[in-house]
């Protein structure tokens, strides 16, 4: 008796989380729990991973789960085999995935479970890993506004959300919208949505991102009272609703999300600091400016932004000496600038990937490696030169392949980064018209690019991944 009573207690101390308020007692030899009050677990959902997809050979990462109804001891399955899960919300769960988890292409399950009382498992959503390139083509193309130029643009599932402005740039006539367009079949894509901003785009450059089931952007329109970080909720992609805004430097030229923040470097002026803000964005409806720091030199133009764990990567240039730099944002109230390395002139878009930073040089037609094992001191692993017209704008990398945006001469540069201290330029993939793409994003088996001329053209690249 005494053995099946002490049995019954050590089962209720590992419920304790779901009985509360108890009183325990005795009846004809039986456990009996009395004025509890129950709380059971829910069931919990998957809406979305990120990344939603990698390739094949991919370096070890973190993969963010959202949904809904977590708890702090859901856990998770890969392909059926259990993953140490983080809680980060009742909405967002993150896994390690190691070398191996992306060693193989497929489509692989990935499940939350809760434990009792209540709980259970969610619908499988599916991981993928796919593989290398193989002759990739221009599948699609679609020019959202004709009288409208593209600048910066992101992707999350069957969307794309692209920002434009008409060019009018520092005038009073200047204007901003972004767009939310069906990448379903990139043979045949369709703009859902057009919404026109506040305030509007003072030097073509901006950033929008989206996380969930919102999207952020900021625009530099080079007066305070609308230089915004704004917050959309396009839960109804066809129908964006405005959330909420917070006033931030001048000049946003490009912005990062991450969990419960939102990083905007801004470039205040040519003889003052630039900076990076960070943006608690819990609420979305009340974001709210909690950090910020500057990069420690005057006249430094931030051109691009990556968060990845703990650290913000920046390239900055300027007329004297351009850097990259990184910011150490492991305290986000107060976000500071922990190492920078001097690099040819005009940096512009990156692309960080497991001990890498892929850099695009504009004017030397460079794509650099540096490598980033150790933050605190960056050295150059490695280094290609690109076509003499090429004029890179940026990069993304997709496990051995980097993808080069080169302006001036419309195409996406394919180089193999397999051995990132000897780069290799396997060829150039033409784009449609004169394009002059500025900005990269990747899903799954496709790239996409976006052109920062009037009439801008977003347009699909078919790696022939499987």
């Amino acid at each position: 008796m005494r053995e099946r009573i002490q049995k019954q207690l050590q089962r209720l101390e590992g419920w304790g989380a779901f009985f509360r308020a108890c009183k325990v007692g005795l009846l004809g030899g039986a456990l009996v729990l009395a004025g509890c009050l129950v709380v059971f677990n829910p069931v919990p959902s998957i809406s979305s991973l990120s990344p939603a997809s990698l390739l094949v050979g991919s370096a070890a990462q973190t993969l963010a789960i959202h949904g809904g109804g977590f708890v702090p001891a859901s856990t998770v399955t890969y392909n059926g085999v259990a993953h140490v899960a983080t809680y980060i919300s009742a909405s967002e769960l993150t896994i390690p995935l190691s070398a191996s988890d992306l060693s193989a292409p497929g489509n692989y399950p990935v499940v939350v479970s809760n434990p009792p009382l209540g709980g259970g498992a969610s619908s499988p959503v599916s991981f993928q890993v796919y593989a290398e390139a193989q002759n990739p083509t221009v599948v699609g193309s679609i020019v959202p506004n004709s009288s409208y130029q593209l600048d910066a643009f992101d992707i999350q599932g069957n969307y794309a959300y692209v920002l434009g402005d008409n060019g009018n740039h520092n005038s009073g006539s200047s204007a901003a919208q972004f767009y939310v367009v069906d990448i379903t079949n990139p043979a045949s894509m369709t703009v859902v949505s057009t919404t026109t901003i506040t305030g509007s785009i003072a030097y073509g450059q901006s950033g929008i991102r989206v996380q969930g089931k919102y999207v952020y952007l900021v625009s530099s329109t080079g007066t305070p009272s609308t230089n915004l970080l704004q917050i959309y909720d396009v839960s109804n992609p066809k129908a964006p609703a405005f959330v909420g805004s917070v006033q931030i430097p001048l000049y946003g030229f490009g912005l990062w999300v991450s969990g419960n923040y939102a990083y905007v470097i801004s470039y205040v002026g040519l003889n003052s600091l630039s900076t990076l803000d960070v943006v608690d964005i819990s609420n979305p409806a009340s974001p709210t400016v909690v950090g910020s720091t500057t990069t420690g030199t005057a006249g430094v133009n931030v051109a691009d932004i990556k968060v990845v764990g703990n650290y913000a990567y920046v390239a900055g240039q300027s007329e004297g000496q351009s850097e990259i730099l990184v910011f150490d944002i492991s305290n986000p109230a107060s976000p500071y600038l922990l190492s920078s390395l001097p690099v040819a002139h005009s940096p512009q878009g990156l692309d960080v990937e497991g001990s890498y930073w892929y850099q695009t040089i504009y004017d030397a037609n460079l794509l650099n490696i540096y490598n980033i094992s150790n933050p605190s001191s960056l050295s150059q692993a490695g280094t290609v030169s690109l076509n003499g017209t090429c004029k890179p704008q940026d990069v993304i990398v997709e496990g051995t392949t980097a993808y080069v945006a080169c302006y001036e001469n419309s195409s996406v540069a394919v180089v193999d980064v397999s051995n990132p201290a000897s780069p290799t330029v396997n060829g150039y993939i033409s784009l449609p018209g004169t394009s002059y793409p500025i900005f990269l994003e990747a899903e799954g088996r496709y790239v996409y690019s976006i052109s920062n001329t009037t009439g801008g053209m977003l347009s699909v690249i078919d790696t022939g991944a499987e």
